[in-house]
């Protein structure tokens, strides 16, 4: 670590911590409880750098000529201040509001063979949406037929997080997106400090196609729909 490094070692901290919580995501996209808790613990950690970076660096000579500007400017910067808002409502008042939407798909490999739309509910988990599509399928067997893979073809789950200021971008996508902001103005700040740029390209996320979707398997689901073992 070089001394620029030093001198805001702990907003750089939260920071990676910030990182470490998009990650939590990931792992857990398809429960919804872990989901949105590390996604609140996200939004705390990120609204904790700017805060961490003024107290590391107020007594510094080129605070308010230089660096104070670039830490000021994340409060105009819009999608951190709606993170901001959101942390003080999870903070003050309750739960974050989040949206779920979904899709039932059939796969062949890699290959979507046909694709509906399927409500998947902020409550449940991607597993208890599965079951009640099964349950749907057993009931009527034109959704079955229509819906439901054949014997080429597996049954899989797709679903989206959202919230209502940002309607048509993944929640993952809005995470990754702060910790760049955040990361570019700690980034100038390094090189006013005499360090080099940091590296915001995020490239050990994973494929967020692979995260969004779960597949499940295509011999439970005729055993458990069709009552017909296609192994035996």
């Amino acid at each position: 670590m070089n001394c620029a490094h030093l001198k805001i070692e702990s907003a750089l901290d939260r920071w990676s911590e910030c990182h470490w919580h998009i990650h939590q995501m990931e792992a857990n996209y398809h429960n919804p409880d872990a989901f949105r808790y590390s996604l609140n613990s996200f939004i705390r950690a990120i609204k904790e750098v700017p805060q961490i970076l003024k107290m590391e660096l107020q007594n510094h000579p080129k605070f308010k000529s230089e660096i104070k500007g670039y830490i000021d400017s994340l409060k105009s910067d819009d999608l951190m201040s709606l993170l901001n808002k959101k942390r003080d409502f999870v903070v003050h008042q309750g739960m974050l509001n989040v949206l779920s939407k979904g899709r039932i798909a059939a796969t062949e490999g890699r290959i979507v063979k046909i694709s509906f739309g399927f409500r998947v509910e902020p409550w449940e988990t991607t597993d208890e949406a599965y079951e009640r599509f099964k349950a749907l399928c057993r009931k009527d067997k034109s959704i079955r037929n229509l819906m439901g893979p054949d014997c080429d073809s597996w049954p899989m789950i797709r679903r989206e997080w959202h919230i209502l200021e940002f309607p048509n971008a993944d929640l993952l996508e809005v995470a990754i997106n702060a910790w760049r902001v955040v990361g570019q103005t700690i980034s100038t700040i390094v090189e006013i400090l005499g360090g080099e740029m940091l590296d915001l390209s995020f490239s050990c996320r994973h494929d967020p196609e692979r995260v969004k979707t779960k597949h499940f398997s295509q011999r439970e689901f005729f055993q458990s729909v069709d009552g017909i073992d296609i192994n035996a």
